[in-house]
């Protein structure tokens, strides 16, 4: 048993220097670094978004929290006409549990807006946040900073603990350069505007039976509570989707104004999506155009 003891205190101890070391040899080779780790992109256009907010003067009156259904759905400059300044802090696989950190991280960056608007998309009630944390410290520039690291850690998974660590490290001397992966064009603001092809006929549709996880409802619970420490008013939108999935509104979500983006008159037009659920560029400023109108109109 000492012996034991005595090999697994020695493991602890050259663990992180063989990370080092791992960490080192990564920046041989590009390819290397793939292999061992993980292959930076722009896909959903991280890199740019986060950059950009950290860099605002002021603290935008919204700012929408979500996944992809977020990031290419709501254009940011449908509010200025309603004389709100917003951002879309929305990216690849959003959850709630990623939405909480980067919620805390607008706070700690004196960033917090007055209204936060969550992507309220069922399909993510059941995520495990994972795939969400990979993309916001491998795709981010500051990725060192405490709530990305945070996110990743508080995973429970050691490869998304090992690449934030990585990636973390990194980004503190070298910026993101693989600026490729996405035909998306970046619009200043948070919006990724899609640019792929339109749907010409009805995709067939299988009706999903969602639940809210209680890693997720627990995570739910938590930007609920920032939000009235904070005085932000929260707003949930359930995005437009040519497919819906079958749920019961969770009771934590009880009692919070929430606009049913499937209720906008364009919600079921084909060639406004290029699958079942995500807004072509077109549909996109269309349907933030309507959603602005309703968000002022919950405001008054």
């Amino acid at each position: 048993m000492k012996q034991f003891g005595i090999q697994f205190g020695l493991w602890l101890l050259f663990l992180p220097i063989g990370i080092i070391a791992v960490g080192l040899g990564a920046q041989i080779h590009p390819r290397l670094e793939v292999m061992l780790f993980a292959k930076a992109t722009q896909y959903g256009h991280t890199i740019f978004r986060i950059t950009e907010f950290s860099t605002l003067e002021t603290a935008p009156d919204l700012v929408t929290l979500g996944s992809s259904t977020c990031y290419r759905g709501i254009d940011p400059r449908s509010f200025t006409k309603s004389d709100l300044s917003a951002f879309n802090l929305c990216s690849s696989s959003q959850s709630f549990y990623n939405s909480s950190y980067l919620l805390q991280w607008t706070i700690q960056k004196e960033l917090a807006p007055r209204i936060l608007l969550l992507d309220a998309y069922p399909a993510i009630w059941m995520h495990t946040g994972i795939e969400s944390s990979r993309d916001l410290t491998i795709n981010n520039d500051l990725a060192f900073e405490w709530p990305f690291q945070q996110m990743a850690w508080s995973s429970g998974d050691f490869p998304t603990m090992l690449k934030a660590s990585y990636f973390g490290v990194k980004r503190r001397f070298v910026p993101h350069r693989t600026l490729q992966g996405t035909s998306d064009t970046y619009i200043a603001g948070g919006f990724s505007y899609s640019n792929k092809a339109p749907l010409f006929t009805a995709p067939l549709c299988n009706t999903d039976s969602i639940l809210l996880n209680r890693k997720q409802r627990k995570a739910f619970s938590a930007i609920q509570q920032t939000c009235a420490e904070e005085g932000i008013q929260l707003l949930l939108v359930n995005p437009p989707q040519l497919c819906e999935e079958v749920f019961v509104r969770p009771e934590v979500m009880e009692g919070l104004p929430w606009i049913e983006g499937n209720e906008w008159p364009l919600a079921k037009v084909d060639t406004l999506y290029y699958d079942d659920h995500h807004l072509r560029g077109v549909g996109a400023e269309l349907y933030s155009e309507w959603l602005a109108e309703r968000v002022v109109a919950l405001m008054d």
